[in-house]
């Protein structure tokens, strides 16, 4: 995306567009443009187009933000509905051009341009979505790229690190949290919580309180989660079993377990589902493990390498929060959490994403 070197560079290429907008509509004539607060009246806005079409005079009255995130765009429209009604009050759009408010972002996303939608403004953006309607104009245009800008800020919401406080939020989602609070609980440091929460506030996913930060949109948070997943990172092994069913189960009692005190293993992907939200069972066996669980799983599955054929996959995570947020779904299986399941689940194969759609009827109803 085109970093603008001032405000005033934005509002004009801003202005422009909407304009270029405009110039797609047949029998439409533009007769002013004006960028700046000068456009305005006594109340600033960014930009005026006024234009005729058909007997009508209408000027799009246009508000922009750098920012295009959702809390960001509500302030925005809410600074328009007030210039309309400012303008109406002081008897300006008595008999002058019909207003048109329009919000205009170098990027909007989904959320943000609902936003705009639920409060009738048109909206653009210059990657290419927009919606503005009037008389018997309407044009609505969506598209699927993002900037790389934004998608570098999806990935900074979903690290590792902030990872763990996401899941902290999904798992006690009417739980009020302090900073301190929920860097404790997700083994984080005050900066870290302090970043994650002032993103999440931005795309409000969260709420602040008089107690704390609570999560009022978690199907938000997790939908966009899954569409910016990313697998775990650290050292795969795959391996052959002779064990299946019932004796690969009996072989496994009493020896998982997520602490680190002993070695560690637990269940992770289809395997982890099929304790938690059973659907079709696989014939491939999945861990999360430390290298002391690794030799464990060795030498109690008999696993030998197998470059073809093999059946156990096992995962030495860098990031181990993937251990501390393990669940037992029953006495001494261990599993990786709900949430991390369902993120692996909803990016593998189709039949994949069937199961993770199960898991989450399941773990998820609010999905």
């Amino acid at each position: 995306m085109k970093i603008y070197n001032s405000v005033k560079d934005l509002d004009a290429t801003a202005v422009k567009a909407a304009r270029q907008l405009l110039h797609h509509v047949p029998r439409l004539e533009v007769s002013s443009v004006r960028f700046g607060q000068e456009s305005g009246h006594d109340y600033p806005i960014d930009g005026r187009i006024e234009f005729e079409h058909g007997d009508d005079t209408y000027a799009l009255i246009i508000e922009v933000k750098s920012n295009g995130a959702p809390r960001s765009v509500r302030s925005a429209v809410y600074q328009l509905l007030g210039y309309l009604a400012h303008a109406r009050q002081t008897g300006h759009g008595d008999s002058g051009p019909r207003s048109i408010p329009m919000l205009v972002s170098p990027y909007l996303s989904l959320e943000s341009r609902s936003i705009c939608m639920d409060h009738d403004v048109a909206y653009l953006d210059l990657v290419g979505n927009a919606h503005v309607a009037f008389d018997n104009v309407y044009i609505d245009r969506a598209v699927a790229r993002r900037p790389k800008s934004e998608s570098r800020a999806l990935r900074s919401v979903f690290t590792p690190k902030a990872a763990a406080i996401l899941r902290v939020l999904l798992r006690n989602r009417d739980r009020a949290w302090r900073v301190i609070d929920l860097a404790e609980a997700a083994s984080a440091s005050l900066g870290h919580v302090s970043n994650v929460r002032k993103a999440l506030l931005e795309r409000e996913w969260i709420e602040k309180r008089d107690d704390g930060i609570v999560l009022v949109r978690p199907d938000a948070l997790l939908r966009t989660w899954r569409e910016n997943y990313r697998q775990p990172a650290g050292h795969r092994m795959s391996r052959y079993t002779p064990f299946h069913g019932d004796p690969f189960n009996a072989r496994l009692l009493g020896k998982l377990n997520p602490e680190p005190q002993r070695p560690r293993a637990i269940f992770a992907s289809n395997s982890a589902a099929q304790w938690l939200a059973p659907f079709a069972r696989g014939g491939t066996y999945g861990f999360y493990v430390d290298e002391p669980g690794a030799r464990m799983l060795t030498k109690e599955l008999k696993l030998t390498h197998a470059e073809r054929g093999a059946n156990v996959n096992l995962l030495i995570p860098t990031d181990e929060s993937l251990f501390e947020d393990a669940v037992e779904p029953a006495p001494g299986v261990f599993c990786a959490s709900p949430i991390v399941t369902y993120l692996e689940l909803w990016n593998g194969r189709d039949r994949d994403r069937e199961a993770a759609d199960h898991l989450a009827s399941k773990c998820f109803p609010w999905l």
